[in-house]
């Protein structure tokens, strides 16, 4: 998946190793997280795959690697996103952590509340992005784009607030138990 966001994101413009590390924290991070460590290497099987060429530019006294998306690329991008989405088979960890949380010994009452804290983060940080909003500010060869990214932060902040009561329930749930 990796490959095909990096892809994406080379739809817009050319980009160097950081750049798209920074891209992706404030576009896909919040479904799709990862680091430079795990992005170099994509590039690199991009590169071999004929869907990225690289150029080295110099910028003051540092050499930087641009990455620019290839027709191939894009094609490989397209067919990837034109795909069925398979909705409801992803891969969560807070999920995966909650399926083995019962192990924890101890009381795991503050587990649960670090879920809640951070959803409270996040919800605070998407409201204000979307209050940022403007898609007729948009230029007109990308409202489509821009659309469908706007409504990936509104789901997120939807399933981020669900999630959020549906822990806080969890926690009352868990209290009312007797364990230990």
């Amino acid at each position: 998946m990796q490959d095909m966001i990096i892809l994406g994101l080379l739809a817009y413009s050319e980009a160097s190793l950081y750049d798209l590390k920074k891209t992706m924290e404030r576009s896909t991070t919040m479904f799709y997280n990862t680091s430079i460590g795990s992005i170099h290497p994509a590039l690199i099987k991009l590169e071999k795959q004929g869907y990225v060429t690289s150029q080295k530019e110099a910028t003051g006294k540092r050499i930087k690697k641009v990455y620019k998306r290839t027709p191939e690329g894009a094609e490989a991008f397209q067919a990837w996103i034109s795909e069925p989405i398979a909705v409801f088979k992803t891969r969560d960890e807070s999920m995966l952590r909650l399926f083995y949380m019962g192990h924890i010994k101890g009381d795991v009452s503050t587990h649960i509340q670090l879920y809640i804290d951070e959803a409270d983060q996040w919800i605070v940080l998407l409201e204000s992005m979307l209050a940022a909003q403007d898609l007729s500010t948009v230029p007109q060869e990308l409202k489509k784009v821009a659309f469908f990214q706007f409504a990936t932060m509104r789901y997120g902040l939807d399933t981020i607030k669900f999630g959020k009561q549906w822990y806080k329930q969890l926690l009352i749930d868990y209290r009312a138990q007797q364990f230990d």
